[in-house]
């Protein structure tokens, strides 16, 4: 068939017939089903958020069922023949997974501890390719204000962030905006100051000179926040000499 623009029946319908799109409503109807019936089979997960191996398992399908729909020459058979394989694939996987521990944790990922009594872990933060700019991000996306309110900080294997709280929030780094500035203490203050990098809080007294986190090496400080988000910085001077 000659390439034409004004060649509407090429552009609509390629080299078929406008019978085809008869067949394109079987098709789809047939592909639909065989689609459905497969994902119910592969379980509930399949219907909640990914991991991995589930998400390869959905290209798969993807691939599978596109083709046979849009293509007069290609049969139905094949298409059918590679939801059937996909679906035992992934419930072959599933079941060894649930037989053992180490097979489940090679192909769905084991969960990570983030966050340890209102501290980042550097060290897994770094493992899981995630910067704490992205992590304090998904905590404020879940309504925390400062890292004391937490206990503990997962990284499920589906990527999704679980938090456990503390009853009675302690001092830690605030979250919420203005962002966290670096202090330019004065001589006199003395309180709880929070690493700028992993929420890290300890003590001052007067006249001592701030040093280096001792978890992330970091030497930005800021001023450690409580419930109530109001800063620990008290001096005689009064809120000029606060952050930068």
């Amino acid at each position: 068939m000659e390439q034409f623009l004004s060649n509407a029946h090429r552009i609509l319908l390629g080299e078929n017939p406008w019978s085809f799109l008869l067949e394109v409503l079987l098709r789809s109807a047939i592909i639909y089903v065989l689609l459905f019936v497969t994902m119910r089979l592969m379980g509930k997960r399949m219907a909640a958020q990914l991991s991995v191996s589930e998400l390869a398992v959905m290209i798969t399908l993807g691939a599978a069922v596109g083709v046979p729909l849009q293509t007069a020459g290609q049969g139905l058979l094949p298409a059918a023949v590679l939801l059937i394989c996909a679906l035992i694939f992934q419930r072959g996987l599933s079941t060894l997974s649930v037989r053992k521990r180490s097979i489940e944790v090679r192909v769905q990922g084991d969960v990570t501890l983030l966050l340890m009594e209102g501290r980042l872990l550097m060290g897994n933060l770094n493992a899981s390719r995630l910067t704490p700019a992205r992590v304090f991000s998904e905590l404020r996306a879940q309504g925390v204000q400062q890292l004391g309110e937490l206990k503990r900080v997962y990284l499920e294997s589906t990527g999704d962030f679980s938090i456990v709280r503390y009853r009675r929030p302690r001092y830690g780094l605030r979250l919420m905006p203005p962002a966290r500035f670096a202090l330019d203490l004065p001589r006199h203050y003395s309180g709880r100051l929070a690493c700028c990098c992993c929420g890290h809080v300890r003590d001052i007294r007067p006249g001592e000179q701030m040093q280096r986190c001792t978890h992330c090496h970091n030497v930005q400080w800021t001023v450690a926040v409580g419930q109530d988000l109001r800063s620990e910085l008290h001096d005689e001077d009064g809120p000029e000499n606060r952050l930068q």
